[in-house]
Protein backbone atom coordinates (compact mmCIF):
# COMPACT_ATOMS: atom_id res chain seq x y z
CA UNK A 1 0.00 0.00 0.00
CA UNK A 2 3.00 2.51 1.36
CA UNK A 3 4.43 1.63 -2.41
CA UNK A 4 1.27 2.68 -4.66
CA UNK A 5 0.96 5.53 -2.41
CA UNK A 6 4.51 7.05 -3.13
CA UNK A 7 4.19 5.86 -7.00
CA UNK A 8 1.04 7.48 -7.23
CA UNK A 9 2.49 10.94 -5.71
CA UNK A 10 5.67 10.89 -7.85
CA UNK A 11 3.49 10.01 -10.92
CA UNK A 12 0.99 13.10 -10.36
CA UNK A 13 4.21 15.07 -9.82
CA UNK A 14 5.60 14.44 -13.17
CA UNK A 15 2.60 14.86 -14.59
CA UNK A 16 2.01 18.12 -13.07
CA UNK A 17 5.34 19.33 -14.11
CA UNK A 18 4.95 18.07 -18.00
CA UNK A 19 1.94 19.97 -18.02
CA UNK A 20 3.29 23.00 -16.51
CA UNK A 21 6.41 23.01 -19.16
CA UNK A 22 4.08 22.78 -22.14
CA UNK A 23 1.96 25.30 -20.93
CA UNK A 24 4.77 27.63 -20.54
CA UNK A 25 6.49 26.32 -23.85
CA UNK A 26 3.84 27.08 -26.02
CA UNK A 27 2.70 30.21 -23.86
CA UNK A 28 5.90 32.01 -24.75
CA UNK A 29 6.04 31.14 -28.50
CA UNK A 30 2.40 32.25 -28.31
CA UNK A 31 3.41 35.79 -26.35
CA UNK A 32 6.15 35.94 -28.44
CA UNK A 33 4.34 36.30 -31.69
CA UNK A 34 1.51 38.70 -30.01
CA UNK A 35 4.71 40.62 -28.66
CA UNK A 36 5.95 40.72 -32.04
CA UNK A 37 2.22 41.63 -33.79
CA UNK A 38 2.17 44.53 -31.28
CA UNK A 39 5.00 45.96 -32.15
CA UNK A 40 4.67 46.08 -36.20
CA UNK A 41 1.06 47.70 -35.07
CA UNK A 42 3.26 50.50 -33.64
CA UNK A 43 5.25 50.81 -36.54
CA UNK A 44 8.28 48.77 -36.20
CA UNK A 45 9.96 46.63 -38.46
CA UNK A 46 11.43 43.15 -38.08
CA UNK A 47 14.89 44.41 -38.98
CA UNK A 48 14.11 47.31 -36.09
CA UNK A 49 13.86 45.19 -33.28
CA UNK A 50 17.07 43.26 -32.51
CA UNK A 51 15.85 40.79 -29.60
CA UNK A 52 12.44 39.77 -28.14
CA UNK A 53 12.27 37.75 -25.46
CA UNK A 54 9.20 36.74 -22.87
CA UNK A 55 9.03 35.05 -19.52
CA UNK A 56 5.89 33.19 -17.62
CA UNK A 57 5.69 33.61 -13.50
CA UNK A 58 3.27 30.59 -11.55
CA UNK A 59 4.25 33.21 -8.35
CA UNK A 60 3.52 36.41 -10.32
CA UNK A 61 -0.34 34.56 -11.21
CA UNK A 62 -0.76 33.83 -7.51
CA UNK A 63 0.21 37.45 -6.49
CA UNK A 64 -2.22 38.56 -8.89
CA UNK A 65 0.51 40.36 -11.50
CA UNK A 66 0.48 39.69 -14.72
CA UNK A 67 1.61 35.94 -15.11
CA UNK A 68 3.45 37.27 -18.54
CA UNK A 69 6.37 39.71 -19.41
CA UNK A 70 7.75 40.33 -22.68
CA UNK A 71 10.86 42.56 -23.47
CA UNK A 72 11.89 44.29 -26.14
CA UNK A 73 15.92 45.53 -27.38
CA UNK A 74 15.56 47.77 -30.28
CA UNK A 75 18.90 48.06 -32.94
CA UNK A 76 18.79 51.23 -32.07
CA UNK A 77 19.07 51.51 -28.95
CA UNK A 78 21.01 48.43 -27.49
CA UNK A 79 21.00 47.67 -24.11
CA UNK A 80 17.85 48.86 -23.05
CA UNK A 81 14.80 46.85 -22.60
CA UNK A 82 11.61 47.97 -22.78
CA UNK A 83 9.20 46.38 -20.66
CA UNK A 84 5.67 44.59 -21.69
CA UNK A 85 3.14 42.83 -19.48
CA UNK A 86 -0.07 40.65 -21.00
CA UNK A 87 -3.03 41.38 -19.43
CA UNK A 88 -6.70 41.73 -21.46
CA UNK A 89 -4.31 43.74 -23.74
CA UNK A 90 -0.13 44.47 -24.25
CA UNK A 91 1.00 47.46 -22.58
CA UNK A 92 4.64 48.78 -22.22
CA UNK A 93 5.37 48.78 -18.77
CA UNK A 94 8.72 50.30 -18.69
CA UNK A 95 12.17 50.23 -19.60
CA UNK A 96 15.79 49.20 -17.77
CA UNK A 97 19.23 49.28 -19.25
CA UNK A 98 22.72 50.14 -18.92
CA UNK A 99 23.53 53.92 -17.64
CA UNK A 100 26.63 53.90 -20.04
CA UNK A 101 23.87 53.89 -23.23
CA UNK A 102 22.85 57.26 -22.32
CA UNK A 103 25.20 58.52 -19.80
CA UNK A 104 24.92 60.51 -16.58
CA UNK A 105 21.28 62.27 -17.82
CA UNK A 106 18.97 63.78 -15.55
CA UNK A 107 15.68 61.65 -15.29
CA UNK A 108 13.48 64.23 -18.17
CA UNK A 109 16.68 64.56 -20.79
CA UNK A 110 16.80 60.76 -20.48
CA UNK A 111 12.91 60.29 -21.07
CA UNK A 112 13.25 62.70 -23.92
CA UNK A 113 16.26 60.76 -25.80
CA UNK A 114 14.81 57.02 -25.30
CA UNK A 115 13.16 56.16 -28.95
CA UNK A 116 11.03 53.77 -28.10
CA UNK A 117 8.79 55.05 -24.89
CA UNK A 118 4.94 54.90 -24.95
CA UNK A 119 3.98 58.33 -24.18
Amino acid sequence: MKKKMIIGILSAAILITVCCTVYVVSGNSTRTQELLAYLETKGYTASEIRKVTVKHSFVNLLLGYAEWSGYAEFEDEIGILYHYSFRERISQGGFSGYAEVYGNLDKDDLLDNLKHLER
